[in-house]
């Protein structure tokens, strides 16, 4: 098994919102801010975030984007491995990537909206080092999102 991560390109695109409209739509409904992100991934990295792509075997079966919030906060959205491919460790993979880029674009500060329910992603986050926020409601107005997350990626300058 051949693995590879790669940036947005236009024939990766589709692969986005497949890939999240899958599991949103089995999970949830589709929410306003679904439709703004998946309709354009190409607008996160225009607006100085990014997206990426996990490919097997040449596959397309997993991508996750980051957003800016703000000259120091990116937030990581829009995670999905496809489901035949899950517990394979890929999760993992973007997640390690997703970081990797965030700190290569300069963010001090990682930050994820979740649910409750999903327990999976929410062990990946605590794996990375994620911490709960105590924050109870979205930024965003996801009505799903219950459970909020962050990571330092850099230490603050003193």
């Amino acid at each position: 098994m051949t693995t590879e991560i790669r940036m947005l390109n236009d024939s990766l695109a589709p692969h986005f919102a497949r890939l999240n409209r899958a599991w949103i739509e089995r999970l949830y409904a589709i929410e306003p801010a679904d439709e703004v992100i998946l309709a354009s991934p190409q607008q996160l990295v225009d607006n100085g975030g990014a997206v990426l792509f996990l490919l097997v075997n040449d596959e397309v079966v997993g991508t996750g984007g980051l957003q800016k919030l703000n000259e120091e906060t990116v937030e990581v959205v829009k995670m999905a491995v496809d489901p035949g491919h899950q517990g394979q460790g890929l999760g993992g993979r973007i997640m390690a990537a997703l970081l990797e880029e965030a700190r290569r674009l300069g963010f001090r500060r990682a930050y994820i909206e979740t649910n409750g329910e999903l327990v999976a992603a929410q062990n990946l986050y605590l794996k990375y080092g994620f911490k709960p926020t105590g924050q109870s409601v979205s930024l965003h107005g996801y009505v799903r999102a219950d459970m909020f997350y962050e990571l330092q990626l850099k230490e603050d300058a003193t």
